[in-house]
């Protein structure tokens, strides 16, 4: 038996030339990747959610 999965969801998506180069560059130590996707949707859709509760 595997080990439980933390996320449910899966998604693909084409990034411009150069996107991963400059994530890759930004990672904070012990930071993959996919953290820095996972929090940057995170925080958009947050300020997308607060401001659609504005109008």
């Amino acid at each position: 038996m595997g080990r439980k999965k933390l996320w449910r969801e899966n998604i693909n998506l084409t990034l411009p030339e150069g996107a991963k180069a400059r994530m890759d560059s930004l990672l904070k130590d012990g930071e993959d990747r996919l953290d820095l996707i996972r929090a940057a949707i995170e925080r958009e859709l947050e300020r997308r959610e607060r401001e659609q509760s504005k109008d």
